[in-house]
Order: C-alpha cells, then sequence, then structure tokens
C-alpha cells in the first residue's frame, strides 16, 4: 500500500503538470464578456446555492455528526469547474478549435482561477468544523496559507520561469533540450509540490503553477510532454485509479446519506446549467450551442476525482461522500460525452448559404483563395499555382495559412502575420520565417494581387480543419487549396479528408511534381505554361473548367481541353447535369473563339481501360492538368477504374494521374466544387458526394 500510495501521488503530481503545461494563460487576457460572466457567475451561484442548500438539508434532517459538517465542503467541491477536466475532455471530443470549445476553455479557466483560492480556504474551514479550532488559531492559519501561495507564485515566476527560458536558449534550434535540464525541471516540479505540501497547500498546487508557467514553445513543453506522459499514463495514473477504486465501498452507504450527498450535487449541477444557459442566450449564443456547453462544464474528470480523494485522505468528507461523488462523476461523463456528440456540430458554424465557388464567382470579380501549407518545401509550388491563377484582368486576394501541430499547448491558436514590415517577427529565427520572407518578397513584386495575408494555425491535426474552414468562411473564399503528397502523414491526410467533407467552399487537392516544385518562379524560368483540363461531367468538372478560363486569361498560360465521350452514350438519367455541362463547355467556347492560347479536343472512349490509356499519353505533354475530383458512378468513361483507386482524396482520375504506374512530369490539381443547396439537401445526385454541411 506505501508504494501504491507513492506512485499515486507522483502520478497526480505528473498528470496536473502536464495538463497544466498546456494551458496558456494568456487567454484570460482575450476572454469576451461572456466567459468572464460565465466563469464566475457559475461558480459563484453554485456555491451560494448549495451551501444555503447543505444548511436547509442539515437542519431539517438529523444526520450523523460526520456527515453534516462535510456537507459545506461537498458543496464546495461541486460548484468547481476545472479547467483540466475541459481541455481533456476537448480534445477528445476534437472541439478545442470550434467556437464552443475555446468559450469552454475561457470559461473554465476564470472559474477555476476563482475557485483555486476560495476551495482551499472553504474546505479547510469546513474540514476543521468538527474539531473546533479556536478562530483566532484558524484565522493565523489561513494567513500563512495565503503567505505561503504568494511565496511560491514569486519563486516560480521570477526564479524558476525565468531559468526554463535559460534552458531553451542554451538548446540548439530544432533540438531536444539537454537530459540534465529535464532532470532539473524533475527536481523543480517535485521540489514545488513539496513546499506547497508542508506549508498547508495542497500538493498539487505547486505542479499547477509552475506548468502553468512552464514554456509551452518547443522545445520546453513539447519534450517535457513526449518524454513524461507515456510512463504517467501507463505507470502512475492506473495506481491513482486502483487506490481510488480501493476507498470507494458502496455498501457502506445508507439510502439516508445518498439522497442527501446526491441532493447537494443535483443542486449543484442544475444551478450551474442555469447559469451558463442564461447569459449565453442573453450574448445571443445559440440555442444548442448554449446547452452544449452547459452540460460540458458540468463534465467531471480524473482532476475531480483526485480533489475527492484528497478531502477524504484529509477527514474532509466521509467514506460514504466520497463514494457517492466518484459515482456521480462517472455516471455524468458516461451521460453528458454523448449527449453533446448528438447536440453539438461545430460545422454549422461556418454553413455557407451561398455559393463560393470559382465558376458563380463572376468573370472579373475579385477571386479570393485560401493556401494551406504543411512543410516548408510547399511555399514554393503555393506561389507557382497562385501566380499561375492571377490573371491581369481580374483581381485576386490570397490567404496563406501554415499548418503547424503544437504538441506543448492544448489551447489552439490562429496567429497572423505582418507581411507589410521588414523587420522580424521576434528575436530568435524560426521556421516560419523563410515563409513570411518569401511572401514578402512575392507581394512586393508580383502584380495584380489585391492583397496578401499569411496566419499560422497552431492545433492538434485532428480538430485542425475547424481553422481552415473558418478562414475560409470569414473570408468568404472561393477556393482552398490543399498540397498533398503520397508521403504525407496519417495526420495531414485526415486534415485533408476533414476539409473535403466540410469545407464552405471550393477545394484544390494539389499533387505537386515536376516544374510546381523548383523554388524559382514559374514565369522567370519560361515563357507558356501548358495546363489541361480533363472534363468527364458533372459539377466538379465545370469548376476545374472555370478554374482553367481563370488561368487562361494570363497570356503565359497554354489551355488545353481534353472532353471525354462515352462511344455508346445514350440519353443520361440526369437531364440537368448533361445540360449543365453541354452550356459550360459552349459558353467557354463561345468566349475563346479567337484565343489561339486554347485547344479544344474530344475523344470517344469505349470503356475505362482506353480512358487509362489516354490519360498515360498526355502525361509528359502538360505541366498542371486539372480534373475534378468526383464523377458518375456508372460513367462508361471510368468503367473499371474505380476497383483501382487507392487514394480516396484524389478521387479516380487523379489517383491515376498521381500513380507511380504512370510517368509524368505533370502536378495535379483535384478540384471538388462546392455542393449545390439541392444536392446537401437531398442526397439524390448520382455523383459521389461527402455530405457536405450545405443547408
Amino acid at each position: 500500500m506505501t508504494v501504491l500510495n507513492v506512485f499515486e501521488s507522483l502520478g497526480i503530481i505528473y498528470m496536473v503538470f502536464l495538463l497544466s503545461v498546456r494551458i496558456d494563460i494568456r487567454i484570460i487576457q482575450k476572454s469576451g464578456r461572456l466567459a468572464i460572466v460565465i466563469g464566475v457567475g457559475s461558480f459563484v451561484l453554485s456555491m451560494i446555492a448549495t451551501i444555503l442548500a447543505s444548511s436547509f438539508v442539515k437542519g431539517a434532517i438529523q444526520l450523523e455528526e460526520n456527515l453534516g459538517n462535510s456537507l459545506k465542503t461537498v458543496a464546495a467541491l461541486e460548484s468547481t469547474i476545472s479547467i483540466h477536466v475541459i481541455l481533456a475532455l476537448l480534445s477528445d471530443l476534437k472541439l478545442l478549435n470550434s467556437e464552443l470549445g475555446r468559450l469552454a476553455v475561457s470559461s473554465s479557466l476564470i472559474s477555476s482561477a476563482v475557485n483555486c483560492f476560495a476551495v482551499p480556504f472553504t474546505g479547510n474551514s469546513s474540514g476543521q468544523a468538527a474539531q473546533a479550532p479556536p478562530p483566532g488559531r484558524f484565522k493565523h492559519a489561513a494567513l500563512l496559507m495565503f503567505l505561503s501561495l504568494t511565496f511560491i507564485v514569486v519563486l516560480i515566476v521570477f526564479g524558476l520561469r525565468p531559468t526554463m527560458f535559460w534552458m531553451m536558449r542554451k538548446t540548439p534550434g530544432g533540438k531536444s533540450p539537454k537530459r540534465g535540464h529535464l532532470w532539473f525541471v524533475n527536481i523543480m516540479l517535485l521540489g514545488c509540490s513539496l513546499f506547497a505540501e508542508i506549508t498547508g497547500l495542497h500538493g498539487y498546487f505547486g505542479a499547477v503553477i509552475l506548468g502553468i508557467n512552464t514554456p509551452a514553445t518547443p522545445p520546453m513543453g513539447a519534450s517535457l510532454v513526449d518524454k513524461i506522459e507515456s510512463i504517467i499514463w501507463a505507470v502512475f495514473m492506473p495506481c491513482f485509479l486502483i487506490n481510488v477504486g480501493r476507498r470507494v465501498n458502496f455498501f457502506s452507504v445508507g439510502l439516508k446519506t445518498f439522497l442527501t450527498v446526491e441532493l447537494i450535487i443535483v443542486v449543484a449541477t442544475l444551478v450551474k446549467f442555469v447559469a451558463i444557459i442564461i447569459p449565453s442566450l442573453y450574448y445571443k449564443l445559440p440555442f444548442r450551442d448554449a446547452v452544449s456547453l452547459g452540460l460540458l462544464l458540468n463534465c467531471r474528470g480524473l482532476y475531480d476525482v483526485q480533489i475527492f480523494s484528497r478531502a477524504i485522505q484529509q477527514q474532509m468528507i466521509t467514506d460514504e461522500s466520497f463514494a457517492i461523488m466518484v459515482a456521480s462523476s462517472v455516471l455524468k461523463s458516461a451521460i453528458i460525452i454523448p449527449l453533446v456528440r448528438v447536440v453539438y456540430d461545430s460545422s454549422r458554424r461556418y454553413v455557407a448559404y451561398r455559393r463560393h465557388t470559382i465558376q458563380h464567382n463572376g468573370r472579373n470579380s475579385e477571386l479570393r483563395i485560401l493556401a494551406c501549407i504543411n512543410d516548408p518545401d510547399n511555399v514554393a509550388t503555393i506561389l507557382n499555382i497562385i501566380q499561375t491563377s492571377n490573371s491581369p484582368q481580374s483581381p485576386i486576394a490570397v490567404f496563406f495559412m501554415n499548418l503547424e501541430e503544437y504538441v506543448g499547448r492544448y489551447t489552439p491558436v490562429v496567429i497572423q502575420h505582418r507581411l507589410d514590415s521588414l523587420e522580424p517577427s521576434s528575436s530568435k529565427p524560426s521556421k516560419i520565417d523563410p515563409m513570411i520572407n518569401a511572401l514578402r518578397r512575392y507581394k512586393h513584386y508580383q502584380k495584380g494581387l489585391k492583397s496578401v495575408h499569411c496566419f499560422t494555425a497552431v492545433a492538434p491535426f485532428a480538430s485542425m480543419h475547424d481553422d481552415i474552414c473558418l478562414m475560409a468562411f470569414e473570408k468568404c473564399t472561393a477556393l482552398v487549396i490543399l498540397p498533398f503528397k503520397r508521403a504525407d502523414s496519417p495526420q495531414i491526410r485526415t486534415v485533408t479528408k476533414n476539409v473535403i467533407k466540410l469545407a464552405p467552399c471550393s477545394v484544390g487537392i494539389l499533387y505537386y511534381r515536376g516544374l510546381f516544385m523548383d523554388p524559382k518562379p514559374i514565369f522567370s524560368r519560361q515563357l507558356t505554361i501548358s495546363v489541361c483540363v480533363l472534363f468527364i461531367g458533372g459539377p466538379d468538372d465545370r469548376e476545374a473548367l472555370a478554374y482553367g478560363a481563370r488561368m487562361v486569361e494570363n497570356h503565359s498560360i497554354m489551355l488545353t481541353i481534353i472532353r471525354f465521350i462515352a462511344m455508346n452514350h445514350t440519353t443520361n438519367d440526369n437531364l440537368i447535369e448533361e445540360s449543365c455541362d453541354l452550356n459550360m463547355i459552349n459558353g467557354f467556347r463561345m468566349t475563346c473563339i479567337n484565343n489561339s492560347n486554347v485547344e479544344y479536343i474530344t475523344r470517344s472512349i469505349k470503356d475505362g481501360a482506353e480512358t487509362a490509356g489516354v490519360l498515360n499519353a498526355i502525361g509528359d505533354d502538360f505541366d498542371l492538368i486539372l480534373v475534378g475530383r468526383r464523377h458518375d458512378r456508372h460513367s462508361q468513361v471510368l468503367l473499371g477504374l474505380s476497383e483501382w483507386s487507392e487514394i480516396e482524396e484524389l478521387g479516380v482520375v487523379g489517383d491515376i494521374l498521381a500513380s507511380s504506374h504512370f510517368a509524368s512530369r505533370a502536378s495535379i490539381m483535384v478540384i471538388q466544387q462546392q455542393a449545390s443547396i439541392v444536392e446537401g439537401m437531398t442526397g439524390n445526385s448520382k455523383y459521389t458526394y461527402n455530405n457536405n454541411r450545405i443547408p
């Protein structure tokens, strides 16, 4: 039992430390009024209501002395909202980047900042009530506790935090900290926890303050998480759970005790829920979002259970109260998490109520593009594509978003970089600096660009698509460009799939190679760029043709349209789609009738094998090939090809063109048009749509 208790204590200390490292305390500065009202109001109102309820129950019902004295502690503990639990829950639900997630993090952080001072004193006063210490002695103990709290905060902020920044400066860029530095951080952690324990505070309190003040930026925060997290959750935390289970004894719980404690828990839950719902609705938060927020902030986790465990060790609550509180926490989490999954849909906030496509953008209107960059090598390729898309007759606005996973912090951020200043963003060079410098030069020398903006999205890959889709929605972009390589990690491919599914505009998947991978500007190396549009039919191919028509306005572009027609073509059941295809082709040909840079070719196709042969033959004739992602599943032109498709993101034709079996130097742009209103509502289209969230 002694070894188990030691491992349990270490597990708690390291768990709260690792969770605290991921907390960005600056989020309080960015919190709006709603987060402040919810954070303060939910704790204060719940505390008042539960303490009044406990006093009423204690006076109305004859209870055991220990149970009656512990009711105020139960009320105080059930009124809290833990930032650590909310962060872990949002990460599991993949809602960190959502508007609801950011509001929940801000509110819980403010609530934790309030209750971290109130609960220890409330708990000590309640726990010591049975012993009835002299009032002067309790005030003396509270004063010493406050002084020790002040001392440990000052020591960490002005002593240990600068030491960790010094360690980071001594670490070469891109490398992990020295082993001695990591050992010293561990000594800091254990020393702060020991000092907090012997001065009357909880031992984990020092770990929380040290974790919040630990630099989350690499290499410190990320390295600590990578090197410590596995052993904590694999070895130490199971010991904590075993000890919690060992202390829970349901057979000792009487009916009166159960009803009394459960009444306090229900009152705390309902008051917190109402205190969250009312201000949320007052500040015009949608009802479903307000309900989801109320459910989330009522959820319980391991951090709460370890507080309950600490309370029973100090005899602030009874064994029966502890068992009921732990069981209620498990039950609430089991009910709330599925409910939130059902009630809240993060993609609703960037639902587009009108068409944001290149085809519907207008011939001479501004084209707005969001280009995502997940690797420094993508910069040159993306700039070449943007330069190819830049028409002298029509303005273009480009928003670059650097995608970066930040394993050292849970709270996601979107950073905007200034391109109008030649000063570096920070005194210490970072890996984003070369990209920013390239964009500055491009903006300065490129003509015809209306605006260029650069952002960095720092978030877990599991929810990074939220930042991309929200940026596309807020900036009203017509196209999101995502670079793609077969060697991309599964996490990057998950981001791509999520954007394809949920984007509020058209999406272009760029499989880059050949000419477009050269870091030199594309038009500085040759006079003309050969672009090909493969047209089989459907909205995605119409979008690809619209993009090609936009490109050919640049006189350095040679555009070839290859239209595939089934040899034994019969009247299609979907006459609307055939009519749209024909109108698009005829309209484009009439517009470019006198343009010598445009060539139109028709190919009669017997089956999918003949289509594959044509695709293989044209691979080396073009620098860029545009093709739609989705096509008619029953098209004779693609008959049999879908069985050989490997990469879902590229579609059938795009996968063939990007295959290693097809020798080609051409880059591939696979385009998916934003789903139309009818298709999004009915889902009855014969084209393979991905259930985009279009009303």
